[in-house]
Formats: C-alpha cells, structure tokens, sequence
C-alpha cells in the first residue's frame, strides 16, 4: 500500500516534546565489547582472531549461506540453541564463508551522546556482504541495494551476551563497508581532500549518519525510510567529518543531478527513500529535500556556532523540528 505525499511530509510525530537529559546511559552489554577490545592499541581490535572470536559468539558467521537456511534445523541448533556444530556439519549445508579480506576486519566502540555503539569495519566489499547477510538477514543470501555500505543491526542473538547477561539480550552494532561515501569521488568534495582524506572522513560522515538515525528511534522512537531522515542523519554525518555541510554534496551523495534542475538520478540512492511514494510525488518529494537542503546550508552559514562539536544534540534537536514541505525554522540559541 502506497503513502501520499502528505504523509511522507509529516515529519516527527514527537520532534517538538522536550528531550531527555543527555547522554544517556549506555547499555550493559557493551561491557562484552570492551573487554573483548581489552587493551588493543587506539581501542580498535584487528584480524583473524577478531573474526574468531565474534564467530564464537555468533555462530551466523560460520553458517552457509543459502536459501532457506534460517529456517533449517541448523540455524535452529547453531544460533538459536547455541549448540556448537564442527565445520563438517555445517559443510553438508553449503559453501561455508570464505573471508577475503580477515586481516583488515576493525572493531571499536563509538561514542554518541545517546548510546555508545560497537562499530564493525571492513574495507573488503564480499566480506560487508557477508557479514550483513549474516547478521542482518539471518544468514539468508539476500541481495543488497546498489551504494548501500553500511548497516544498523538490533535484537541479534550474541551468545556472549546471552551466557554472560541472560537469555533476553540481543546485540546491536553497525557494520560499515570501506568505501567513498555515496560513491562520490574526492574531486566533487568541498574542501581539496585527497582520495585517501575523502575515505577516512567518508568513515566519519558514514558512522555518524547510522548513530543519527540510532538516536532518532532511541530519542523519538521513530527511526524511517524518509528523505528528511536522510538531510539529517547526512547533515550530522558531513559536520562531523567535514566541519561544514554542503547542499551539492548532499545532492550528489543521494543519487540527484543538481546541474540539471535536481533531476534524479535514475538507480540513485534516493529511491530506497521514496518506494512507497508514486512516481510523481517521488520526484516532487526529492524537489522538497533539496530546497530544504540548500536552506540548510545557508542557515548554518549564518550560525556558524551550531557547527562547534559540542552543540551537535543542539543541532540534531533542530534538525529533527523540521519537515519536508515548510521552509527551515530559524535556530533557536545554542547553549554552552
């Protein structure tokens, strides 16, 4: 069933309740994560006994992964009894995964103000796919959306967690692919950055972008397939690694042709945000979040104070006050 462009625009249900004190307490089972990390150098843990040790706790990792394998009695006894199976059981499956890249596999915790965040990493495109088919799709040979290269994952079963916290925890972490954000060559970034530059800050834009849309649903309880989530989360994503916003990059980064009258860009990454809109009031709502994008950018040029890191739940509170078919508000003032 279809939505009207009237209800795409609605905005936040609850963007204009106060919000709770910040930050928030983080969840006790990232205790697990820390100390799996221990003492590795900067807090990241890298490499094969990294891989070994999440397979251990999520024995998705180690499945096969082949149609129906969700419901087989395999997924039954590894992941949802946590039975330990040897690789010749899981063989008569299928195939199991080959890592093409395990040295290179990173583990650390982001910070946020709303929740801290175990973050997986790798630059090995097969190995992103993998790892999201196992912990996002059950280990079911899903295909992935075109540009997507990162993924939120709640409610997966860690037996880790389980054994140390009970049989009620879940695990949440973000998986990320390596790769220039929105497929965007470094050339068309604000800024003069190199390649190598334009990848590490995409892995700060990327990062920050997913714990903005963790922070709606945790704050708001709303976290949605929306192009106005999208302006925010790639708002926040950019000032964090960019220290600016830029309208053209966001354009870019979502699959539209600001050069020729904001005309989307036909597999852009804009459609994965606008499915459940008819054509024409796809087209029109990506009309509205690039004139919204541009009022964006403009507003921030005039308060340049809501750019400075620690006004960034200031910033996100703003942003979240807006809808897609009514011009910006005017920032309130920032507090120190």
């Amino acid at each position: 069933m279809g939505t009207d462009l009237e209800t795409y625009c609605q905005g936040f249900a609850r963007a204009s309740e106060p919000w709770p004190p910040l930050p928030l307490a983080d969840a006790p089972e990232l205790a697990w994560w820390h100390e799996l990390i221990g003492p590795a150098p900067g807090g990241v843990l890298q490499g094969p006994a990294l891989l070994a040790a999440l397979q251990k706790a999520l024995p998705q990792l180690r499945l096969p992964q082949v149609e129906g394998i969700s419901s087989s009695e395999l997924y039954k006894q590894s992941v949802l009894r946590g039975e330990h199976l040897c690789a010749d059981a899981l063989a008569c499956a299928g195939p199991l995964p080959s890592w093409e890249q395990p040295q290179a596999l990173t583990l650390w915790i982001a910070p946020h103000p709303t929740g801290a965040m175990p973050v997986l990493q790798t630059p090995s495109w097969p190995d992103f796919e993998q790892l999201v088919r196992a912990l996002a799709h059950r280990a079911e040979p899903a295909v992935l959306a075109d540009g997507v290269h990162a993924q939120a994952v709640s409610g997966l079963i860690h037996w880790g967690l389980i054994n140390r916290f009970g049989r009620q925890s879940r695990a949440r972490l973000i998986v990320l692919h390596q790769a220039p954000y929105g497929s965007v060559s470094a050339v068309h970034v604000p800024g003069g950055l190199s390649d190598a530059a334009w990848l590490t800050a995409s892995t700060t834009l990327r990062l920050e972008h997913e714990l903005t849309h963790l922070a709606t649903k945790r704050v708001l309880n709303e976290m949605r397939l929306n192009l106005l989530d999208e302006l925010v989360a790639d708002a926040m994503g950019m000032v964090a690694a960019l220290g600016r916003f830029d309208a053209a990059l966001f354009g870019r980064c979502l699959g539209v042709d600001c050069t020729n009258g904001d005309r989307p860009i036909a597999k852009g990454r804009w459609l994965s945000y606008t499915s459940e809109l008819s054509d024409q009031d796809a087209y029109r709502a990506v009309e509205l979040v690039m004139t919204r994008t541009r009022e964006l950018q403009n507003r921030l040029m005039q308060h340049p104070q809501l750019l400075e890191p620690e006004q960034a739940m200031v910033r996100l509170q703003w942003l979240c006050q807006q809808r897609l078919d009514q011009p910006l508000t005017a920032p309130a003032a920032t507090q120190r």
